[in-house]
């Protein structure tokens, strides 16, 4: 094996192949797929974004938070700061349980509709290469990090206040997700799954569009 074979066959030069070249890293990929690096790229993905999410809940402004309401736990009140420091908690585990949830339920919905367009790729496969294709979020995350270190109390507020377009919670909830699906780094991540079913599936590149747009279009109304 020449030295810049086995570069491409790293996982960092994998990982790095993904955004530089990705319809022939992820070919290479998928000659030899390994599950585990991909697993571990997602749980890289999925710890960073949850340590964004815990910094950006750590500065909620405690004015935010109702101190009454809340109820008590053996007599004593439950103070602001201590609500703070369960969603902080809360935070991590449901942004943990969201990037795995996402890699693993958008998999199986690819995974079903290409099935039924005649694809004869594996699930195992799926899930090898959409953890690649996920690669986009890594940078995104990176950078949602660094931004919690660097934000105020105050400029939470104004995320937390951009957030409630709509009067209703209904509308809020499709408008973020529509925002959250349709970010620069999700569309990035977006055009690799197409990749990934094209090579994968060996279903044409229009039918892996149409295939990728139903399955987040799903995905944005999963939790309605």
């Amino acid at each position: 094996m020449s030295k810049r074979e086995g570069e491409e066959s790293s996982f960092l030069g994998q990982v790095i192949g993904c955004l530089t070249s990705p319809r022939s890293s992820l070919k290479l990929i998928l000659e030899k797929p390994i599950l585990f690096r991909a697993a571990v790229l997602i749980l890289v993905i999925a710890i960073i974004a949850a340590w964004a999410s815990y910094n950006y809940t750590g500065k909620l402004p405690l004015a935010f938070i109702p101190e009454q309401e809340v109820g008590n736990f053996g007599g004593a009140g439950v103070s602001p700061e201590q609500i703070r420091q369960a969603s902080m908690i809360v935070s991590v585990m449901m942004r943990l349980f969201g990037v795995f949830g996402s890699w693993l339920i958008s998999s199986a919905i690819i995974h079903v509709l290409s099935r039924r367009q005649g694809g004869r790729g594996s699930f195992r496969d799926m899930l090898t290469l959409a953890g690649y294709a996920s690669t986009p979020l890594l940078i995104q995350h990176l950078l949602r990090l660094i931004d919690s270190f660097m934000v105020t109390e105050q400029g939470v507020l104004q995320l937390l206040v951009v957030a409630q377009v709509f009067n209703q919670p209904l509308l809020n909830a499709v408008a973020n997700a529509a925002i959250n699906t349709f970010s620069i780094f999700k569309l990035w991540s977006i055009c690799l799954f197409v990749i990934v079913i094209c090579e994968n599936y060996g279903i044409s590149t229009a039918r892996s569009i149409i295939t990728v747009a139903a399955t987040y279009i799903i995905i944005m109304f999963l939790p309605f």
